[in-house]
């Protein structure tokens, strides 16, 4: 069942931040600073609970809720731009079923469309951008959107924009070469453009 995830999903969810030691492709252990006092998963975890379980307007986090076990075992979180009609994927997170993940993404791409939202932005390790969209992309939406592109952040350097950094970076430097993505609902399948005007 994929649900929109709150305050009450907190232990839930928590299992899939500790279940592999890499971020974005990279060995957590020996190239991420590391506090003395918290381990980078346990920041990771606590990031995460204070950011999109707290019912923040912008900050949004889907998961699918195996019921069996009542645990979240895939979730995706992202965040909603309130300058431009666009949404940044910033977090995905399962227990090793892809196919969990891609019916996740397919809900939270269903939710920002009835929103008129029709693009996203997101970071790719650069080594792993060709392998993410097969990983994570039902094939009904991998035909109904494209991408490009945007730019590439050197290892260890702050990207320019403030939203690169603030919200897909998430204001940590990452130890390999980056990807910005731009993901956007293709033309042909634009039938009803929304309405963005006031008077």
């Amino acid at each position: 069942m994929i649900l929109k995830l709150n305050s009450t999903h907190r232990e839930l969810v928590k299992h899939l931040f500790y279940k592999t030691p890499n971020h974005m492709g990279i060995d957590i252990q020996s190239n991420f600073i590391r506090d003395e006092d918290v381990g980078f998963e346990e920041r990771s975890y606590e990031v995460f609970c204070d950011t999109y379980l707290t019912d923040l307007e912008s900050f949004h986090a889907y998961g699918y809720l195996d019921t069996s076990t009542n645990q979240v075992v895939a979730l995706i979180t992202y965040y909603e731009s309130d300058d431009d009609p666009s949404w940044f994927f910033t977090v995905y997170r399962s227990s090793g079923n892809n196919q969990l993940l891609k019916d996740v993404l397919d809900k939270v791409i269903e939710v920002n469309e009835s929103n008129g939202k029709y693009k996203f932005f997101s970071l790719v390790n650069s080594n792993h951008s060709r392998l993410l969209r097969k990983f994570l992309w039902s094939k009904y939406n991998s035909e109904r959107y494209g991408w490009v592109d945007e730019c590439v952040i050197p290892a260890n350097t702050k990207p320019f924009f403030i939203h690169h950094w603030e919200i897909l970076f998430k204001r940590t430097l990452i130890p390999t070469d980056t990807t910005v993505r731009l993901t956007y609902l293709k033309p042909e399948y634009r039938n009803n453009l929304p309405r963005f005007g006031a008077v």
